[in-house]
């Protein structure tokens, strides 16, 4: 054990070099990594884990905590012969972790920029951004007229979580071309933590498994379901599984499902916009129907209702594990979408 240990250990700065010269050379791990490697991991992954009705990531995490608490108690109780052997095995267990983390899932944050693979432009001015808005006010509008009685009320969607997922999964569809793989999802066993915590959703590096938070509202889980599946395509980059959320979503067949995902376009372009001109953001804003932004007020009295005070620290450690690996944006890199949904409203029409 000892040996393996001092093996692991020792490949530490191995990993390291790897990871500097998978940043650099993006082209090939695209061409050997994310398009021939990773979809063979993937598909064995879901041929293990896809018809346990219950998330087995979450149970590993549940073990791994577990059994940090007792080593911790362990080493409380015996520091001065403990120490030594515990930061060992610990340095030991990151390696492992790290390894496997980057082998399974985790060098696809290295891949080709997916703006490359689309050839999109991501430059836009004040102009494209408010003219993708208005045309997103203008069919999310359109959406609601159709799936609602009254203007002043929301969008109710009249699916269980259970069938949002399936159809979700059935209607997936992004560049059959490019990615060759079936993404699934499941529900956390850990949602009203994940609420807590202030998490829609989340993917398992280590076994591959999609999970949503079954608590929030039908709007978001469509989406958000949506986005976690995109990670499962091998997209690491958050605002390219924005951006994928956004496209399989306003592309499927069904109305419910396509309101979800203009609307998830219209607020995040909105908050964009509002950032350069307030006042035209409002202006624009103010077009939208009532019911539409109940739909928003929804969604915000949700989070409201677990807010605490340890929510920003966590989000601030998720802030640097992005930065860590290779979003400089961080957290923000989720806004970043907007510049791939206005270079593909420059070449298609958004229609329902």
């Amino acid at each position: 054990m000892k040996n393996i240990n001092y093996f692991l250990i020792g490949v530490i700065p191995l990993q390291w070099l790897a990871l500097k010269w998978s940043k650099n050379n993006s082209e090939w791990i695209e061409t050997n990594y994310s398009q021939k490697f990773y979809p063979l991991i993937f598909k064995s992954h879901r041929f293990f884990f896809e018809n346990i009705y219950f998330s087995f990531g979450d149970l590993i995490y549940l073990a791994a905590i577990i059994s940090f608490i007792g080593s911790l108690i362990y080493l409380i109780k015996n520091p001065l012969n403990r120490f030594r052997n515990y930061l060992f095995q610990g340095l030991a267990y990151v390696s492992l972790i790290h390894l496997i983390f980057q082998l399974s899932w985790g060098l696809n944050y290295y891949r080709l920029p997916l703006n490359k693979a689309l050839a999109y432009d991501l430059t836009y001015n004040e102009t494209q951004l408010t003219k993708t808005l208005e045309k997103l006010i203008q069919t999310t509008n359109l959406l609601h007229e159709q799936l609602s009685n009254e203007d002043s009320l929301p969008v109710k969607i009249p699916y269980s979580k259970d069938t949002i997922s399936s159809m979700i999964e059935r209607d997936f569809l992004f560049m059959k071309q490019r990615f060759t793989i079936q993404p699934f999802i499941k529900n956390s066993l850990w949602s009203t933590i994940l609420s807590y915590m202030g998490y829609s959703g989340y993917l398992n590096p280590l076994t591959l498994e999609s999970h949503v938070n079954k608590n929030i509202p039908a709007f978001n889980y469509i989406t958000t379901a949506a986005h976690e599946m995109a990670h499962q395509l091998g997209i690491a980059a958050e605002n390219e599984a924005n951006f994928i959320a956004f496209y399989t979503t306003i592309n499927n067949p069904d109305p419910f499902i396509k309101f979800s995902g203009y609307s998830f376009g219209l607020k995040y372009c909105y908050a964009d916009l509002y950032k350069l001109n307030q006042k035209k953001a409002k202006e624009l804003i103010a077009q939208l129907k009532p019911g539409i932004l109940k739909n928003f007020q929804e969604q915000s009295a949700f989070w409201k209702a677990y807010e605490n005070p340890f929510e920003p620290y966590l989000k601030k450690g998720y802030d640097k594990y992005l930065k860590a690996n290779g979003q400089a944006l961080g957290i923000q890199s989720y806004n970043a979408m907007v510049a791939l949904v206005i270079a593909y409203s420059k070449e298609n029409v958004f229609d329902i």
